[in-house]
Formats: C-alpha cells, structure tokens, sequence
C-alpha cells in the first residue's frame, strides 16, 4: 500500500462520533442526531445569527453570572471574527432573522454553533470526527459545494465559549428542502415511486419551494420568497408596534379561522373596549393579508407546479397553516401530508411536530446510506 493510501486508510478510520441531519430553516435550525452510542435527539436553534466584537465576547465571558443551556449562549469565532448565533443572538444583541440573506452564508456559523452545542450536551471532546447532511432552499443548492468547502476549512479551528474546537467532517450530503420528506414518502410508498410523477411542496416560514419527482429521480426544483413573513409583514404595515416574531406566534395560535382570543396577548389598551378595538383591527388586518397571501402563493404553485402529477406531498409548518386552502385548490389530486410520517415523540423534545419531519426524513436516510431513491438530477 502506498503512502498516500495509507494516509486515506488512516484518516477514514477515525470512529464518527455524531451524526447529523440539519435543516437550516428561516424559522430556525432544526436538527436530528445521533451519537455514537446509537441515541437519536433532536435540537432547535432560533435563526438570528450578528456579528460581534471581540470585546463583547470577552465581556460575555466575563460577566457569565449564570448557569444556561448551550442553545442560549452559544457563539463562534474564526479569523478574528466572531459572531452569536441563536438566543443570545437575539436577546442580548437584537439580532434579526436574515431572511433576505443566503441561508447557506448564515448556515455556516450555525453548523458551528450547533457542533459546539451537541459537543456540550452529549459531553464530546473539543476535537471529534462527525457525519452532516444539510437541507437548503432549491435555489441555493447549487452552493452546496461552495458551502462544504467553506465549512470544511472552518472546522479545522474555531473558537467557542469552551475553548478552541478542532472538528473533521467525514461524510456530507446535501439536498433541496423538502426532499427528506419525499425520501420518507418514497420508502413508505416502495417501488410504485418508480411509476408516479410527483410534486414535494414545501412551504415555510421563509420560502415556498416545489420538487417533482420523475419516477423517482427529483428535479433541482424552484424556490419563491413566498414563505408565511410575507403574510406577517403585511399585517405589520396595518399595525403599530408590534414585533414579527411575537405576531406570527398569536397568528398560528388563533389558526386558519382566526380565533380572536390567542390576539388578545398582542393588545396595549388598558380598558375592555379598546382592548376588543384592537383585536377587532388585528382580525381584520389578518384575513385581508391570509387572503391577498394565499393568492398570490397560489398564483405561483399554479405556474411551477406541473398539471399532470399523479400526488401531490404538502410539507412545512405554513403548509400545515393552509391545510384547508391547499386540500380545497387541489382536491382533484391525491394529496398526501408530510409524508405521511409522524416523528416519534422520543425524538421530538422540542415538540416541532410537522416542522422536524424534512430534516427526520434526510436523517434517516442518510443513516442508511441508501441511494436507490431520491437522486437529485
């Protein structure tokens, strides 16, 4: 055997310590794991992500009064650069989302953070070996090998709240969103796949992206700025003081139909009467964006998505928001939900539901290694 053979043989014998399935979403990075003993877990990361001085990381360390969990004081640096990532982010910095960035570009220091999070949690060394799938929207998968490389190069050296990490990337795999939850659906549907066309649509918090399936084989797909923010933000414009995050959460809560009541948590009125004014603004203000929202959505599924499918697969929480418009505009084809795959409660402590099942279906397969379903062309 060569030299250089046995460098490879070498290096490819070092044990994985973790692997991992990561789903970089607008709403925040949702993962599943494994670690060396064979245990799954999942973990959520919120989405901000601000660069920082080197001074207010020295300060953090400083002043770190507490005891809190890795996911809310988790930052990174490399080449002098240093930034916070999640929680901290976002409470102690005022990070915003980035939703009209690349998620790869943002993906990076959350990979990092993410690493350094399991690291604690799973009581890792600063220096191991792991496996990485990453699901990102259709329009940013041609990045992909600019991701790895970047990423690769980061994780020779970085810097945590724990010290200096040192990390080896083994296997990586990347694939559109959306296309673990087909991966899911292929396996539960068997060679019958290899005779149907189908449509994945995956719609988020940030984007609305659509796959089809020929026969098996998926197109690199299409992806729209059209996730539910921008239903968010257009009630924004016909409000006053009230925050993205906060409002999105009482729309959810009040559902498809809008019950007033979870609104209620959004009003600054100290008396009855104007407390019910504002919610009674707030409901108005909700339908005419839901409406003026779904049908511009529906506008540009109708442009994307081919007429001859044989099923439809709806996946991502905002889906799920529409489940009624969406079942009703296609009712005249097969429509089938996430899948049709729960993930196990065991496996959903953070209690994601549909949200986890893109990045529970890129997890299971790529711990299978298969590669008989699902090629991306």
């Amino acid at each position: 055997m060569g030299k250089n053979n046995r460098k490879t043989a070498q290096k490819n014998s070092i044990p994985v310590q973790l692997t991992l399935a990561a789903d970089i979403g607008g709403s925040g990075l949702k993962a599943i794991y494994a670690s060396a003993d064979a245990k799954i877990g999942s973990l959520f990361m919120e989405p901000e992500v601000i660069a920082v001085p080197k001074a207010a990381i020295d300060d953090l360390s400083q002043n770190n009064l507490g005891v809190c969990e890795p996911t809310n004081a988790a930052w990174v640096g490399f080449g002098g650069k240093y930034a916070a990532v999640g929680y901290l982010a976002a409470s102690r910095f005022y990070a915003n989302a980035g939703l009209k960035e690349l998620k790869y570009e943002r993906g990076l220091y959350k990979v990092l953070a993410t690493m350094w999070v399991l690291a604690q949690k799973l009581k890792l060394s600063n220096c191991f070996k792991f496996d990485l799938a990453v699901l990102l929207p259709a329009n940013e998968y041609e990045s992909r090998k600019k991701f790895e490389h970047i990423l690769r190069s980061l994780l020779k050296n970085f810097e945590t709240p724990s010290g200096d990490m040192s990390l080896e990337l083994g296997r990586f795999n990347c694939y559109p969103e959306g296309a673990g939850v087909f991966l899911l659906h292929s396996k539960r549907v068997g060679v019958e796949i290899g005779q149907r066309k189908s449509a994945i649509i995956m719609i988020g918090y940030r984007n609305a992206s659509v796959l089809v399936s020929y026969r098996g084989a998926l197109d690199s797909g299409k992806t729209s700025d059209l996730g539910m923010v921008r239903m968010i933000e257009t009630v924004m414009t016909k409000t006053s003081g009230l925050s993205e995050s906060d409002l999105c959460r009482a729309i959810v809560a009040s559902g498809y139909d809008i019950n007033p009541t979870p609104l209620y948590k959004l009003t600054r009125s100290t008396t009855v009467a104007s407390r019910n004014e504002e919610v009674a603004a707030l409901v108005t203000s909700i339908k005419e964006a839901k409406n003026l929202y779904i049908a511009t959505l529906i506008s540009w599924l109708t442009n994307v998505v081919p007429r001859d499918v044989d099923e439809i697969v709806f996946c991502g929480g905002t889906a799920d928001y529409l489940k009624k418009e969406l079942n009703s505009r296609y009712s005249s084809t097969p429509c089938i939900w996430h899948g049709g795959v729960i993930v196990p409660d065991a496996v959903d402590t953070y209690k994601l539901g549909t949200r986890l099942t893109d990045a529970y279906g890129m997890f299971l397969y790529f711990m299978s290694g298969s590669s008989s379903v699902g090629e991306v062309a």
